[in-house]
């Protein structure tokens, strides 16, 4: 059985099933809702053993029948249980994410990628404690600021800056590149403002799947193509496998601008390695799955 767990239905798990079924392995998708919803679980962890048995409509599952699994969740979200009172669907979250982490910890099969702490999918930063980390390690990082004005982030556009600048909302995820004149109307915003300065360079994506690497890079015409890895610096694939301790990580992609005197520059993680499906296609999922099953060259 190949397990496949995702926040919701993406691009990449729905190619990831579609690959794994076709390579013959028994696979189930569940997305975040799926899990607390419509999945009735029996886990029991002591000192000697594991006992876990999972029921979906008319799929059983036990642990020994686990092959491999896929992680995509990051957190469960409150708003999952929207009959409850908010306080109650805080601590329902909370007592699922620290089961779930409990059950993907301790299950015998490899987990991409194994919970953290704070994550049941590695550790989940946002872009600029990220950088940050990354320049802690030994990255060439871009400057980045983080402002609560959008006033004063309108002020910055007018310099001519090279930068980026994204409405952060209420989580630091909802980015919307905003024009000078939209900044200047969202003044008021009590949320905060992020400027990433913009690198001048090719855009380079590098991804990591256990100590395999892929890279590729987005053409002037949009285009996405594959890079040989020869070309990735070899202190680059180093800090990269120490990011990826750091994190917890097994399966990441990271985004880079190569500027012309060689230099990499380092913008972001991300995960799951989209670019990477984009370039690769069904020769990159082959080796996920054959990652995540523990089958690997």
């Amino acid at each position: 059985m190949f397990l496949i767990l995702d926040q919701n239905l993406t691009e990449f798990s729905l190619r990831l099933r579609t690959l794994a079924e076709r390579r013959g392995l028994k696979t189930v998708l569940w997305t975040s809702a799926d899990v607390v919803r419509d999945v009735v679980l029996l886990f029991r962890l002591s000192e000697r053993d594991l006992t876990l048995h999972l029921r979906y409509q008319d799929i059983s599952i036990e642990t020994c029948d686990i092959e491999g699994v896929y992680c995509g969740i990051n957190i469960f979200d409150p708003l999952l249980w929207d009959q409850f009172t908010r306080k109650d669907a805080e601590y329902a979250a909370r007592e699922t994410q620290a089961l779930w982490l409990a059950i993907l910890a301790s299950l015998p099969c490899r987990v991409v990628n194994p919970p953290a702490v704070d994550s049941l999918a590695g550790t989940f930063l946002s872009t600029p404690e990220i950088i940050f980390l990354a320049h802690r390690l030994g990255f060439r990082v871009p400057m980045v600021i983080s402002l609560e004005s959008g006033k004063v982030a309108a002020e910055i556009l007018r310099t001519g800056a090279p930068a980026r600048y994204a409405d952060l909302g209420e989580v630091w995820v909802d980015e919307r590149e905003l024009s000078e004149d939209g900044l200047t109307s969202l003044e008021q915003n009590e949320d905060h403002f992020r400027v990433l300065e913009e690198v001048p360079g090719k855009q380079t994506y590098v991804t990591l799947l256990g100590d395999q690497f892929f890279a590729c890079e987005v053409e002037s015409g949009g285009s996405v193509v594959p890079v040989a890895v020869r070309q990735i610096p070899r202190l680059i694939k180093s800090r990269l496998r120490t990011l990826h301790k750091r994190l917890n990580l097994a399966l990441a992609e990271h985004s880079f601008r190569v500027m012309a005197d060689g230099n990499w520059v380092f913008f972001g993680s991300a995960r799951p390695p989209i670019f990477a499906v984009a370039a690769h296609g069904d020769a990159f999922l082959e080796q996920v799955v054959n990652y995540v099953v523990g089958k690997e060259e």
